[in-house]
């Protein structure tokens, strides 16, 4: 008998809640917002930022989020997907913060599967793209996988837009306080292995928070200031929280080229929660083609930083590549 138990359940107002569990942890999905806003173990606390203003609620496909009439992307918490990089959302929705409203926080559909859950975006009328994403547990552990796939179903709306080149780009919302994690390559493409942006509108708040300690960085989470480092990091980010170490897996893909001058990771953060993002090569895709993308998470208690920096260590030094 399977210790994997799925069931439909009301979390925090949203009523399709699917939970996905076994003896040690429990993964929330909510087809309402397209996230995954629920992991950790059954006798903790979920590793993720919630937003409880936004608890609740659910966005029409396709429709910008407002607050006070002005158009934002939702801060719901949790973890999602999106289809490009940052540096052509002003080209996608005429706002450097304003990402695709059919994929960002649209209602999902579902096909429920043996151990998980499939989630399938709506098409962007946008891009003329859909994201599905296979959501799974093992039989006992922490252990999740995230099975991607971005497919070009239709043209794009228009010939700007069929420019853009596509990656999926998924960003895990955690916790604060906490501190951030990414390897350091020793062949980076990058002079220290790393760059801390530079905002046209705001301080990047990073360069007081970054640190390197034996091919390792570290970025404690901020009290004021945004903040934000990319990487050409292989195979793995972490983020620690309280007493629980939450580690994101990915292959790379050494022949191919990454978003934003080849970035593979980025850390974000600010005064409300930090964020751990990984980036697919990207691509210029044709009717019909794909890019795939996955993930795997795993959850480990750990006493304290120390033995968070021996675990990480030791995936740095043994050049640890995913198993899945």
């Amino acid at each position: 008998m399977s210790a994997i138990k799925i069931s439909n359940i009301i979390y925090k107002g949203w009523k399709n809640t699917i939970e996905i569990s076994n003896l040690d942890i429990k993964v929330l999905v909510v087809p309402e917002i397209g996230r995954i806003m629920y992991y950790g173990f059954l006798d903790g606390q979920n590793i993720f930022y919630e937003n409880e203003q936004l608890e609740g609620i659910q966005f029409n496909t396709g429709e910008y989020y407002k607050e006070k009439d002005i158009k934002k992307a939702p801060n719901l918490g949790g973890n999602r997907v999106l289809p490009c990089s940052e540096e052509y959302f002003d080209r996608l929705t005429g706002s450097r913060h304003l990402p695709d409203p059919f994929i960002n926080a649209s209602v999902y559909e579902t096909i429920l599967l043996k151990n998980g859950v499939l989630l399938i975006s709506p098409l962007s009328e946008l891009l003329g793209i859909q994201i599905e994403r296979s959501i799974t547990i093992s039989e006992n552990g922490t252990g999740v996988t995230i099975e991607q796939k971005l497919i070009k179903k239709i043209a794009a709306k228009n010939a700007i837009l069929e420019k853009i080149p596509l990656t999926i780009w998924s960003l895990s919302k955690i916790k604060i306080p906490n501190v951030s994690y990414l390897p350091i390559d020793s062949n980076s493409i990058f002079n220290a292995g790393f760059f801390i942006s530079k905002w046209p509108d705001a301080k990047n708040n990073a360069d007081i928070n970054t640190f390197v300690n034996n091919g390792v960085l570290e970025l404690k989470s901020s009290e004021d200031l945004p903040q934000k480092v990319g990487a050409d990091s292989k195979n793995w980010v972490a983020g620690y929280v309280d007493d629980s170490l939450f580690i994101e897996e990915f292959n790379f893909d050494t022949q191919t080229l990454y978003p934003d001058g080849g970035t593979s990771v980025t850390l974000f953060g600010n005064s409300v929660f930090s964020e751990l993002e990984c980036l697919s090569p990207e691509k210029n895709l044709r009717i019909g083609e794909s890019i795939c993308y996955d993930l795997h998470w795993s959850l480990l208690k750990v006493k304290d930083k120390k033995e968070v920096y021996s675990i990480l260590q030791g995936l740095k030094e043994t050049n640890y590549e995913p198993s899945f």
